[in-house]
């Protein structure tokens, strides 16, 4: 029997023309089913190639075994040396894994002409561009497709959500009478053009409330779902992408701590940051501490290799002081370094060289130690992105005002920050894996300016003061992050 796609979302998602298109965004609406069937739309074609992905091989297998279900009515044939399925005109689909960074190379120079990609956030976005540029043409009859699948969540998360949901969430609803007879909603997708490239893509959000299959053969699903965590609860059965497991700082927001670039005054005390990298990228931040005590984030120079996730660019100490030289256009009070970069260096034949401080301060580029308090210095960190409010006696809100902003020009701050995730063995520290350099850049300045949390005069719990304030700030919460007021009374104290 011909897999067809329920009405609504995953019809909607079937016949979109976009040349990417993302669907789902919540556990359960058959993502994966949708993405299997659309990579068979060109199969009658004999030179078509198409190809499906995730992450690791093991979770491909779960792809492969559902292939059969709707490649084998339709006359494909397995070949599992090659992870290749075969079908009467010739055509063929692969199916393919990006365990590491590296393996995106695997595809490079091969032509595809549909990429579907099933839990998209799993992936980096540096393997998602360089496989996309792998999607071409040699011949007419074939269309050239990108379609992809995700819940929230995972290492991909913020750029997927910068890619789709930031840009083409949907504004207009229109209603739908369901396959369970129901008559449900459904989000109207947004037509979006990158002005880089000038392709198109849209995002069909969609939930397991819109898989009648699932609401009838397995009702309990959707309880098992209410059932989870809030966080999980959130992304996986309502598709919020405002949150994702254990994000290091939730309360980051570009809305909130993010400004538009001005001239910084002169008089504000300026301060220079370092976290050294040779084969990792190094970060280097330029601060300014107003009259207010706000700090400000107002210049940037990430060591990272051009088109490489985490990439160092070799740069010796020296280069580096140069270049800092040439950026440092105004006169800093300070410099501050990471410790590491005292320790002399051991050359080949085993004696000591100088230290890249020695290095640099040849170059009139001079620092001091920075406070390296992993523990200490992440709440530093969280110290300086609370809101600061200002209560009444009732315990109301009458003002707020972030303690730390950076300008919106500094895009590697922007991409790196908001997806740092946890130390699942440590929760108090941030997983030191990933993409960290900003971060223990900004941990150092901020350790360097710390600030003394100050002592609250809040309204007794149950009182109509604190359940009045508490409305207060999650109104304000909803404005800030853009989500519902269901969503902010779960995320405010």
């Amino acid at each position: 029997m011909a897999w067809r796609p329920h009405p609504g979302p995953q019809e909607e998602f079937c016949r979109r023309g976009e040349y990417e298109v993302f669907f789902g965004g919540a556990k359960g609406p058959g993502k994966t089913d949708c993405l299997i069937a659309e990579a068979t739309r060109d199969i009658h074609h004999s030179r078509y190639h198409g190809l499906l992905l995730r992450r690791t091989f093991p979770r491909l297998q779960e792809i492969i075994d559902r292939t059969y279900q709707q490649y084998q009515p339709l006359g494909g044939v397995y070949r599992a040396t090659e992870h290749r399925w075969y079908f009467p005109s010739g055509a063929k689909i692969s199916l393919g894994h990006l365990q590491h960074e590296e393996d995106k190379r695997n595809y490079h120079g091969k032509e595809f002409h549909f990429i579907g990609w099933d839990e998209l956030t799993e992936f980096t976005e540096t393997q998602y561009l360089f496989v996309l540029a792998n999607i071409r043409k040699s011949f007419d009859g074939v269309n050239m497709r990108v379609r992809s699948t995700s819940n929230p969540g995972g290492i991909g998360h913020v750029w997927v959500k910068e890619r789709f949901i930031d840009t083409c969430s949907p504004t207009d609803f229109r209603d739908y009478h369901s396959g369970d007879g129901e008559i449900r909603k459904m989000g109207l997708p947004r037509h979006y053009i990158d002005p880089a490239t000038g392709e198109s893509r849209c995002f069909v959000p969609a939930t397991v409330y819109d898989n009648p299959s699932i609401m009838v053969h397995d009702p309990s699903y959707i309880r098992r779902l209410e059932g989870l965590p809030s966080v999980e609860r959130m992304r996986l059965l309502h598709g919020i992408w405002d949150v994702f497991e254990n994000q290091a700082f939730p309360e980051l927001s570009q809305r909130v701590h993010g400004c538009d670039p001005f001239p910084i005054p002169p008089e504000w005390e300026k301060f220079c940051v370092m976290d050294w990298g040779y084969s990792k990228p190094f970060s280097i931040g330029w601060y300014a501490l107003d009259f207010d005590g706000v700090l400000y984030r107002y210049r940037e120079w990430y060591g990272c290799k051009e088109g490489e996730a985490d990439k160092g660019m070799h740069m010796t100490p020296i280069d580096v002081a140069r270049g800092i030289f040439e950026r440092e256009k105004e006169r800093v009070r300070f410099r501050v370094a990471d410790p590491a970069c005292w320790s002399q260096v051991v050359k080949k034949d085993k004696t000591l060289g100088p230290s890249i401080i020695e290095d640099m301060s040849k170059e009139g580029i001079h620092w001091i130690k920075a406070d390296n308090s992993r523990i200490l210095g992440k709440l530093q960190v969280h110290e300086r992105f609370k809101i600061e409010e200002e209560l009444n006696d009732q315990g109301e809100v009458t003002a707020e005002r972030p303690r730390f902003l950076c300008f919106n020009d500094q895009k590697q701050f922007w991409r790196t920050m908001p997806q740092l995730m946890l130390d699942v063995k440590i929760p108090e520290d941030c997983d030191t894996d990933q993409e960290d350099h900003i971060y223990d850049e900004v941990r150092y300045a901020m350790m360097s300016r710390p600030i003394i949390p100050k002592r609250k005069n809040e309204a007794p719990r149950g009182t109509f003061a604190a359940e009045r304030a508490k409305y207060l700030k999650a109104k304000k919460f909803a404005e800030r992050h853009g989500v519902s007021m269901a969503t902010a009374y779960g995320r405010v104290h």
